[in-house]
């Protein structure tokens, strides 16, 4: 009897413990599933109260889980803070168009060039702000939108990207209107150099001419040489300002492939005048405009030509391939550009 008592016993304690441990099983199960909860929601705050057996080995990965996507969360704020000042800082308006096709994003740069603050650019369409053909074409493009920031021209450039699983679209644009004025701003200095140098071989011979016939009046030789000589400068500087009014009348070009050695072999022999010599390097068909670029060869051959003719020059050309570009020299004898 004692030990039919001491079997009942025993076996009603491991019932009792089977209950107890299914009752912390469980226990532990819904802890584990909250906790996964919590970070499928976001809450990477949450972690586990360290336990005994196979619990505490979950509960201890749990943790350390948890841990790594805190941290992670930690870089990406520090990456954003960071991306948003470095875009602060840059010249470029930066756009960001989110999937539902509205702004989620720019610096304040594009705050500025949409004529409002870049916080709120968020929300809107492009459209409502004046850009919305900037989305509609792939790759860059220029475009001459008036906006409230500038009148342009504009370089827009779009990039695709993918966040949190969607598509997204950062739109650049940049000023071109500076670059523009630097660029106008170079040729006008270069065409005020040359026109300096042209005006200046002309008008310096007539000028003297016109003193040396003021003293030799009396000589009818020395008179008829000397107006002679004002009749060719004058013509010289006719034909140089008709050259660059041509100049501004270009149509735009239409390249096609052209042989360059044998066409500026060409345009080298119709000048008469003066001696020119062409060193013609072997190389390939070229895309270029052949009416176009025989126009500029001819202006630059003849304006080489007038420079020798006061010094009996000649006037060499030379054309060669340096690394997959062509090069085209144009070299004379004259006095050179005033210092």
């Amino acid at each position: 009897m004692t030990i039919i008592f001491a079997l009942a016993g025993a076996g009603i304690a491991g019932l009792f413990g089977y209950v107890l441990a299914r009752r912390r099983s469980g226990r532990d199960h819904r802890q584990i599933a909250a906790l996964l909860l919590g970070l499928r929601e976001g809450d990477y705050t949450l972690r586990a109260v360290p336990a005994r057996g196979a619990p505490g080995t979950a509960f201890a990965a749990f943790n350390v889980l948890a841990d790594s996507l805190m941290g992670t969360r930690r870089a990406g704020i520090e990456s954003d803070a960071l991306l948003g000042k470095l875009l602060g800082a840059v010249d470029l308006a930066i756009i960001v168009i989110g999937p539902g096709g509205t702004i989620v994003g720019g610096n304040g740069a594009a705050g500025s060039l949409l004529g409002t603050d870049a916080e709120r650019l968020t929300g809107r369409r492009p459209d409502a702000l004046g850009i919305g053909d900037w989305l509609d074409l792939a790759g860059p493009h220029r475009f001459e939108t008036p906006l409230p920031g500038g009148t342009g021209p504009w370089d827009v450039r779009r990039v695709p990207f993918r966040r949190g699983g969607r598509d997204h679209l950062i739109v650049v644009a940049s000023d071109l209107s500076r670059a523009l004025r630097d660029e106008e701003r170079r040729v006008w200095r270069g065409l005020i150099r040359v026109l300096s140098h042209e005006t200046g071989n002309s008008l310096g011979p007539i000028q003297a001419t016109a003193e040396a016939l003021q003293q030799h009046a009396h000589d009818p030789a020395q008179t008829r040489a000397g107006l002679a000589l004002i009749e060719r400068r004058s013509r010289s500087l006719a034909s140089f300002i008709r050259r660059y009014a041509e100049l501004a009348r270009l149509p735009p070009p239409v390249p096609e492939p052209v042989l360059l050695g044998p066409l500026v072999q060409r345009i080298a022999d119709l000048e008469t005048r003066v001696p020119v010599i062409a060193t013609i390097a072997d190389e390939g068909a070229t895309m270029l405009d052949p009416a176009q670029i025989e126009q500029a060869l001819i202006n630059l051959i003849r304006n080489a030509a007038d420079a020798s003719l006061e010094t009996n020059g000649r006037v060499a050309i030379t054309l060669d391939l340096i690394e997959s570009r062509i090069r085209i020299v144009i070299t004379d004898d004259g006095e050179g550009l005033p210092r």
